[in-house]
């Protein structure tokens, strides 16, 4: 392997590369390039073929995942902001993605959390940053902000608290399907402490 990324050999059967293009790796001139997406794709390949969970999720830079995270969503057309910050509170976003009246408020855990309580923990301080968010100076016309969990691995839980969890693997059909099915969400709405949630009214 070379900074520039994997090298193919030319003996590699036919069946391995449409392996690899089968799991989304892309490969040029028999070298797999060393980019976010591949490392995700790779990593998420390697899990399904029997590698262990916690040695993948290690070789995995943090980082990576976010950016991997944050060009689904500009395919999206979301304008993204990584890494956004509020301030007094001091608290920071991973991703805010923006298009029209809706943001995103993407919190990426690239590990496994096998855990209810320590899910439900993640998902509570999110809505909280989502309504911190309300008072703050916003890009201009957000209606609703919707906060998101984002997995490396598919999780048993599909929603908590009317939050959705979403493996990586299936972000991009649901940013597709997102204006289908978004009615159970729960979502903070600026400058409208009253109707922070299409369901409830507080973070229990």
């Amino acid at each position: 392997m070379s900074s520039g990324g994997i090298t193919i050999e030319e003996s590699t059967s036919p069946q391995t590369l449409a392996f690899f293009l089968s799991k989304g790796i892309t490969v040029k001139e028999n070298l797999i390039e060393n980019t976010s997406s591949n490392k995700i794709s790779l990593g998420l390949a390697a899990v399904q073929c029997g590698a262990d969970v916690l040695e993948v999720c290690k070789l995995l830079n943090w980082r990576d995942f976010e950016i991997f995270s944050s060009k689904i969503l500009k395919f999206h057309d979301y304008g993204v902001y990584v890494n956004y910050r509020i301030k007094n509170p001091t608290r920071q976003i991973d991703i805010l993605g923006v298009r029209s009246k809706t943001a995103m408020i993407v919190d990426c855990k690239h590990w496994k959390y096998t855990s209810f309580s320590a899910l439900q923990g993640i998902v509570k301080k999110q809505k909280e940053r989502s309504i911190l968010l309300c008072d703050k100076k916003l890009p201009s016309g957000i209606k609703r902000m919707y906060p998101i969990i984002v997995t490396f691995l598919p999780c048993e839980f599909q929603y908590i608290d009317d939050v959705p969890i979403v493996p990586i693997q299936n972000f991009n059909s649901f940013l597709l399907d997102f204006d289908d099915y978004n009615l159970g969400f729960f979502y903070a709405q600026p400058d409208s402490s009253s109707s922070r949630n299409s369901h409830h009214h507080s973070l229990s």
